[in-house]
């Protein structure tokens, strides 16, 4: 029989083939949003300081009062900024500053506004930097309402409710730096999860469902995150697999959390851990007859596929076939399942695919992650943007194998 090739495995995503556009779209949109809200609470202070008065204020040495607004574009690099909110006053127009400092140096500011947004700054940073640029003060109170309402959309996307309908789970923990004090390793844990089929469908919804930064991986950790997911309505009444890397700690947690679900081991990370432990003089031949047992048809015949790879390898290869024997049942459990689910519910690599790509776009800015709220707002764009373009699309479209 000729053997089968077994590509790569994992979901590749369709958009990761232009991820650099994808993600960059969602950073543009994020730092619009931003310039708007930044340049409207300039805008604003400058009228309090012009007329000496804060809205609705009883004041005697106040010199005139508002009068509405009109809205005004702004054309900067990340794209057409429309409907700025410009305060009138009773008695006639206003130069403002903000404006046209921010004509003058466009480039500086859109440079440094990119970099605001990605890095999630202080307040006392935010002032000094506006200060600079705008030739003005601002109040502490106006950066963090700044900064309150780009975090709006995070905090709801992390608490709003997922319902039951999720059949199956991927989790995983990807490694990531974080400039705090010092460069710091920390871990992102992730939820993705593909629904049930809704009327008419014929293949479920995919959304990555939550993320969350922490200190280490371990069984706190996960079952912090994953009880979090149940507390949002995943109870699991759905669950027909869990996917996972294998991580202890989260097993275990899983085990408290989701007892009666089945899991499935990462094939991915099985054969990563197979490879480290075959001699350099046999790793090709071996690895590829071991692929051939998740090329398999049926269970039982990747049952006799490794039966046959562990007699022709048990000798020579003592420690590489121990490791591939050890949960070897769950390894195999997605065979229980459609044969078009197979390649999808087989690895984790949806989420460190995505997360490779996004470290390789974004290594020239060496302080990338300066801090958690750094992490998370662009965790969350890219995650949004994953999301809405799932939508609507099949299996097919969106993974290949």
């Amino acid at each position: 029989m000729k053997a089968k090739r077994l590509p790569q495995e994992g979901i590749v995503l369709e958009v990761i083939e232009n991820l650099h556009e994808v993600i960059w779209a969602k950073i543009a949109s994020g730092v619009k949003k931003f310039i708007k809200e930044f340049i409207e609470s300039l805008l604003t202070e400058e009228v309090t300081e012009r007329i000496g008065a804060a809205r609705y204020e009883r004041n005697s040495k106040r010199q005139g009062y508002r009068n509405g607004y009109y809205l005004r574009d702004l054309l900067t690099k990340f794209g057409p900024i429309e409907d700025i909110r410009v305060p009138r006053l009773d008695q006639g127009g206003m130069e403002f500053t903000a404006f046209q400092r921010y004509e003058h140096r466009r480039r500086d500011v859109d440079a440094a506004l990119g970099r605001l947004f990605l890095n999630g700054v202080s307040t006392r940073k935010l002032r000094n930097i506006a200060r600079e640029l705008f030739g003005k003060e601002v109040s502490a109170q106006t950066v963090s309402n700044t900064l309150a309402c780009l975090d709006q959309e995070l905090e709801g996307y992390r608490t709003k409710p997922l319902g039951d309908t999720v059949e199956f789970l991927f989790l995983d923990g990807i490694s990531q730096k974080v400039r705090e004090i010092g460069m710091e390793n920390k871990v992102m844990l992730c939820a993705f999860g593909i629904h049930r089929p809704g009327p008419g469908e014929a293949q479920g919804r995919r959304e990555l469902l939550s993320f969350q930064l922490t200190e280490v991986e371990d069984t706190a950790a996960w079952r912090g995150f994953v009880s979090d997911l149940k507390g949002r309505g995943l109870l699991g009444k759905s669950l027909k697999l869990i996917i996972t890397d294998g991580n202890p700690g989260l097993l275990k947690a899983l085990k408290a959390v989701y007892p009666f679900v089945k899991g499935q081991r990462c094939i991915a990370h099985k054969m990563r851990n197979v490879a480290v432990k075959i001699r350099k003089a046999n790793q090709a031949h071996c690895l590829k007859e071991a692929k051939l047992i998740f090329a398999a048809d049926s269970r039982k015949e990747a049952v006799k596929l490794f039966k046959a790879w562990q007699a022709r390898w048990q000798v020579e290869e003592e420690r590489a076939v121990r490791c591939m024997e050890k949960d070897l049942f769950n390894c195999l459990q997605y065979f229980a399942f459609d044969p078009a689910l197979w390649k999808s519910i087989r690895t984790t690599n949806i989420l460190e695919r995505a997360f490779r790509e996004v470290r390789r776009r974004t290594r020239p800015m060496n302080n990338f992650f300066t801090n958690e709220a750094s992490s998370n707002r662009i965790m969350y764009g890219i995650t949004e943007m994953l999301n809405k373009n799932w939508r609507g699309k099949t299996l097919k479209k969106i993974s290949t194998i």
